[in-house]
Order: C-alpha cells, then structure tokens, then sequence
C-alpha cells in the first residue's frame, strides 16, 4: 500500500465532517477568550501604564503546525521592531496546554538586564521558567527549551542574563484551566510585570 493510501481510522475520519467542524468552533472560541483576555489586560492598572500596552495594537494569529499541532498567540503588550521586543505572549497548543511569556531582546532586554540579574529568587519562588534555547520563537516546554529558574544556580543565571541576545520568561497551564485563564493570565502578566519595574523585591 502507497503512503497516500488510508488506514480505516484515516478513512473513517476524512469521512467525518464533524470533528473538523468542532475543531473551528473550538478555534473560534479560543479567539473569543484571547480578545476579552486582552480586554482585560487594557483594564489592568499596572500593564495599561506600560508604554508597550500602546506601542502596537493586540495581535492574535494562528496556525496549524506547530510540531504537528494547530495553535493560536496573543500578543500583547507587545512592541516588535529590529530594536526592540517586548512582548507578553498568550499561547494556546491544540492538545498541550496554555502558556504566558514575557519576550525581552534588544533595547528592551537591555533596559531590564540589571534588573532580571537581581529577580531570580522572586522568579523562582513564582514558578517561572526561562528559555535555555538559542531559538526564540520555541514554545514547547522541552528541557532543551525551558528550564524553571529555581533550577538554574546564581551562576548560571548571571551568565543566562548577561549572555543571552534575549529573555523568555513564561509558564504552562492545563486547558482545562481554560475558563480561569483570563483571571490566572492578569494576575500572572500583572505580578511578573510590577517584579520586572521594581514594584515588589
């Protein structure tokens, strides 16, 4: 049999129509939850004082392959130029799970640098993880993408903050946490982002 060839589970779903029409409702409804998300961020005080909360408009965007999986992002606050990324970064995995990112590099890195030098206590104690790969635009949670900060040693921390070309600073959800996601993503974004101005040590 020729790889194009159906098994008879690939042929009893290439005759369903359903499931794929459950899947763009979900899709859809992923959208709905990510545009009252960033409704809700705008509400905040502490991430509406941001300059990047008006930098750029919000951004949501999807696609179907990443590692197989569709996918869907929200960014925002967000500022993307060749100078500068600032970014919180909402991603829904089809099948894995949600995550919240913080994305430094450039002139936003480099504003922050001192400050995430002396953040790794309170990062580790809220459970953060940051990004160990040279490859920024990964969002898996893989050992070779993600480590938590509370595993990293002052040195190797030092070393990540003073070496890196940019910073990912980010967190998993369960989906099923999908309709506490709104509350759980503004506290998360709003503390991470107070720690990172100075407002908490």
């Amino acid at each position: 049999m020729g790889t194009f060839e159906l098994n008879s589970i690939e042929m009893g779903m290439v005759r369903d129509a359903e499931w794929i029409l459950v899947k763009n409702r979900i899709i859809d409804k992923v959208y709905g939850l990510f545009g009252a998300l960033q409704q809700a961020m705008a509400a905040d005080p502490v991430i509406a004082r941001l300059p990047e909360a008006q930098a750029q408009p919000a951004k949501i965007s999807r696609g179907e392959q990443y590692l197989g999986l569709p996918y869907v992002i929200l960014d925002y606050p967000r500022s993307f130029s060749r100078e500068r990324i600032f970014a919180c970064r909402t991603f829904f995995w089809w099948g894995r799970f949600f995550s919240l990112t913080l994305h430094l590099a450039g002139e936003s890195l480099d504003a922050h640098r001192e400050r995430l030098l002396r953040l790794q206590g309170a990062l580790a104690e809220a459970g953060w993880h940051v990004c160990v790969h040279d490859d920024p635009w990964q969002h898996h949670f893989g050992e070779d993408n993600y480590r938590t900060v509370r595993s990293l040693t002052p040195a190797q921390w030092e070393q990540l903050m003073r070496q890196t070309f940019f910073v990912k600073l980010a967190k998993q959800y369960d989906l099923e946490e999908w309709g506490n996601m709104t509350a759980i993503a503004v506290a998360e974004y709003a503390a991470l982002l107070e720690m990172l101005k100075g407002g908490t040590d």
